[in-house]
């Protein structure tokens, strides 16, 4: 009996260690063509070993050569694609990251971590959940960034999110609480 229920602890655990690889962390580092020293723009926080999908597009996020790099796979709309466009990028170094569908790129480092930069927005979002709660990835944004659309502060631990005109006006939006109402994916705003 001892055996059984060893044999079935074993295989347990080796299902949760399989299931999720764990979390990629991907901190942007500034728009120029070099890295800075202080983080900036727009970063994620993304499990790997499983789909996701970000804006209506899917995508697997996979640790590769002993984890010293990250494979990045786009699986499309409906995450059907047979034979999925690829990118690799090495871990803790300094990397152009976009995402296929997303024309803005920033230079960014990834690594295996939690340590979002202190003081981001952050939107978490609850991708097999219909709530705000379960299983979740990040997107963040620096505190001060803004581009002309946009502009993301986080003011006493409150976030602080605006959106803005082409002629520099910028209206304040509600981020607080959870948003599952005409979404297609549940998310929170916080700092």
């Amino acid at each position: 009996m001892k055996v059984v229920f060893l044999i079935f602890t074993i295989l347990i655990l080796i299902n949760f260690t399989f299931a999720n690889d764990g979390f990629v962390l991907i901190t942007p580092m500034g728009t120029g063509d070099e890295c800075s020293t202080t983080p900036y723009g727009e970063g994620y926080y993304l499990p790997t070993g499983t789909e996701i999908t970000i804006d209506n597009e899917c995508y697997q996020l996979d640790f590769i050569n002993s984890s010293t790099h990250l494979q990045v796979q786009y699986l499309g709309k409906n995450c059907s694609i047979e034979h999925p466009p690829t990118t690799i990028y090495p871990m803790n170094e300094c990397v152009d990251f976009k995402l296929k569908e997303y024309n803005l790129s920033f230079m960014s480092i990834i690594s295996i971590g939690d340590n979002i930069p202190s003081q981001s927005v952050s939107y978490v979002y609850y991708y097999f959940s219909n709530f705000c709660s379960g299983p979740s990835y990040q997107l963040f944004f620096t505190n001060g960034y803004s581009n002309n659309y946009s502009k993301y502060l986080c003011v006493n631990g409150e976030p602080q999110v605006y959106v803005c005109t082409g002629a520099g006006g910028c209206i304040p939006v509600e981020a607080r609480g959870c948003t599952n109402e005409n979404v297609p994916m549940p998310y929170r705003v916080e700092c």
